[in-house]
């Protein structure tokens, strides 16, 4: 297995490694990788989609998406296709599922279909944004909570959470499910809200990620937000996602 960095911040590629066929070493060589460079690149995997499921679950319990309980035979498993630009809702930058009281930890994405053009998805640091941010805006945000909600779910989380693999605090909120801050009102939080996301997503504490079919993606929600280009028209684009559900998010001061 070889490990290569790709940005400074953010980001490496894994070789040499087929995930269908991981033994003990490899699975817990690639959690340590995950766990320092918060976004894993695997290129030319082909899983079905219980190898796909089988691959989650070596990381823990699955999370079952929101919108799919109830609704789907397989509520694991997020297929996501092109549904048109003014209909996509992915063009924004969040951490999945922020809403839930436990929101999923690690997410699987592997490229089932991809366009010829355009597609590419990009994640950003959220260690390396509160690593920029003044002593005193890091003071003040460390004993704040936000309000996530979506899919009829509504939570509370501390503004900066601590990571329990890495032990490293990192900026939680985002633009996709972040409402306000407790005790603010919606336009009181706003300000500060959006310079949060502003400063979280960066293009220098980014990466950006062109895809290739069968190539599988993980990321940890924890600490990084993602953003899904739709520059590719009406071309057909599939990608299946898999996550492991998470703990309760914990504040640096608890």
């Amino acid at each position: 297995m070889k490990i290569e960095p790709l940005t400074v911040h953010i980001g490496a590629q894994i070789k040499e490694v087929d995930l269908a066929e991981l033994d003990e070493a490899a699975l817990a060589e690639i959690k340590a990788a995950l766990w320092q460079y918060q976004v894993l690149v695997f290129r030319n995997q082909t899983l079905s989609r219980d190898a796909h499921l089988d691959l989650g679950r070596c990381f823990g319990e699955l999370h079952a998406h929101p919108a799919l309980v109830d609704r789907s035979e397989h509520p694991e498993e997020l297929i996501i296709k092109n549904r048109g630009k003014t209909k996509t809702v992915t063009e924004v930058w969040h951490s999945d599922v922020s809403c839930d009281p436990r929101p999923p930890s690690i997410s699987m994405l592997r490229a089932v279909e991809v366009p010829s053009l355009g597609g590419d998805t990009l994640w950003a640091s959220q260690y390396a944004a509160l690593s920029s941010l003044s002593d005193g805006l890091r003071r003040m945000l460390l004993p704040m909570r936000a309000v996530h909600e979506n899919y009829d779910l509504s939570t509370t989380h501390p503004v900066v959470r601590l990571h329990p693999e890495s032990g490293r605090p990192a900026l939680y909120v985002n633009r996709g499910f972040t409402q306000y801050f407790e005790g603010m009102t919606r336009n009181e939080s706003r300000p500060l809200l959006d310079y949060l996301v502003e400063v979280g997503s960066s293009l220098d504490i980014s990466m950006r990620h062109r895809w290739q079919k069968d190539d599988l993606v993980m990321w940890d929600n924890r600490c990084v937000m993602h953003y899904a280009v739709h520059d590719y028209g009406d071309a057909p684009r599939e990608m299946r996602r898999v996550t492991v559900r998470g703990e309760v998010p914990v504040g640096v001061t608890q």
